[in-house]
């Protein structure tokens, strides 16, 4: 929100008006100076100070109360063309009262007035709605200005007009001084507008960027896990790239005979119903901090220790943890779907082993896929198919590290294919 081209429209009449609210009271805080204290002050008109403070005091009022009005609508993104023709015009009016009081010719007030009014008004509104309010305050200034080289009015009324004193009658557009000074002020304006229309240009493709960005990120952030979406992110591809050998926590899961009730109800009914089990079980892998590896049809992989790691015992924890939060949560799961008339509802298993694996980018230049190979990979994989339906199945490795806080029974040695010596496993109580 610190970048003016994202406020909403009520936000930036806010920030207009406020502006000119600050400076109304500086300037009454001025005039009151003047005021008592004549003698520090000889240049200013004191009979034209209570003109003075009059106009700027009730201009006050006025952009006090579309402050008030701005700042109830900050919140509506809705564009509020009233708001905005209204401030535009008072700080247009600020404009032109500020320049006739000071004279456009014989005071730096009135250049800078002008120089800074447009560059707030370009930076909070468009061009269109900023080229009215420089061509109403230059017609305006050029009346005034006429009526002042004619005598019908004063030039420069807050300043005592002696031949040597600063607000002198002095309008004359065509005196080489003043030509020169009208010169300067529209090369000034114009670059200004250049500088500011080009930085809008710039600060709305960057907004563009961003957004499309981050809609990529968010559609990445679905195929990939988020701890990789996190890493490229922040920039560590390096991290991504390079081989390694961690000790990971590793875990499977499918469901049983998935084929079977593949070819017993309709493919969209099957679709809505994987897709409700994938993404409950991927809430609750998130909620663990798990790395998302793959789904394969109704299989899913995933590891604790990379590309993020915390000790061993930690990512155990987790891993089992999470495994018992996917079968209590698929048992409610299953009570929805029967409820919805389905008669083969899932029932999963689930198998983890810790141990050192390769972890990294496997695949060709053109497709990369994080992911964990080696063979303590293959025996959590073994495991998880040796396991029994709503079960969770782990090895020794495993239970060495979670034993002391979750409760497991001992369900004796197994051989796995790929494994040269029998592995002892255990069943996690739920």
């Amino acid at each position: 929100m610190n970048n003016p081209l994202a406020w909403s429209p009520a936000q930036r009449c806010l920030a207009a008006s406020g502006i000119n609210v600050v400076f109304a009271l500086l300037y009454l805080a001025v005039y009151a100076y003047a005021f008592w204290y004549p003698e520090g002050n000889p240049e200013v008109n004191q009979a034209f100070l209570p003109t003075a403070a009059w106009v700027v005091a009730l201009t006050g009022c006025g952009m006090s109360l579309l402050s008030g009005i701005s700042y109830r609508l900050r919140q509506r993104l809705a564009p509020s063309p009233w708001l905005t023709i209204a401030t535009i015009a008072l700080c247009t009016w600020v404009v032109i009262f500020s320049t006739y009081f000071y004279g456009l010719f014989t005071h730096l007030y009135a250049g800078v007035a002008i120089v800074a009014a447009w560059v707030v008004g370009l930076t909070l509104f468009s061009a269109r709605e900023m080229w009215v309010n420089l061509l109403s305050t230059l017609f305006f200034n050029s009346v005034l200005l006429m009526g002042a080289y004619a005598g019908q009015i004063p030039y420069a009324p807050f300043f005592n007009t002696t031949a040597a004193s600063i607000g002198q009658v002095n309008p004359g557009l065509l005196r080489p001084m003043n030509a020169i000074t009208m010169l300067l002020l529209a090369v000034v304006l114009a670059i200004v507008y250049f500088i500011v229309a080009r930085w809008k240009q710039r600060e709305a493709e960057l907004l563009a960027v961003g957004e499309t960005l981050g809609k990529a990120n968010a559609i990445i952030s679905r195929y990939v896990a988020v701890q990789l979406a996190d890493e490229v992110r922040n920039g560590n591809y390096a991290a991504m790239e390079r081989h390694e050998r961690r000790k990971l926590t590793l875990f499977f899961s499918d469901i049983k005979d998935f084929s079977t009730i593949a070819d017993a109800i309709e493919p969209e009914d099957l679709s809505l119903l994987l897709n409700d089990y994938l993404s409950e079980m991927t809430m609750i892998a998130q909620t663990y901090g798990a790395t998302i590896d793959k789904f394969v049809g109704d299989a899913i992989m995933i590891f604790f220790g990379a590309p993020q790691s915390s000790s061993d015992r930690d990512q155990a924890l987790r891993a089992v943890r999470m495994g018992v939060e996917m079968q209590h949560s698929l048992d409610v799961l299953r009570h929805k779907w029967v409820g919805q008339g389905i008669t083969h509802p899932f029932h999963i298993r689930i198998g983890i082993n810790t141990g050192q694996a390769s972890v990294g980018a496997f695949g060709s230049q053109q497709r990369l896929e994080y992911t964990a190979i080696g063979r303590q990979v293959n025996l959590a994989a073994r495991i998880q198919a040796h396991c029994l339906p709503d079960h969770v199945l782990i090895s020794h490795s495993t239970w060495s590290l979670v034993h002391d806080e979750i409760a497991c029974v001992a369900k004796g040695e197994a051989d796995f294919h790929g494994s040269h010596e029998p592995v002892q496993i255990f069943e996690v109580c739920l």
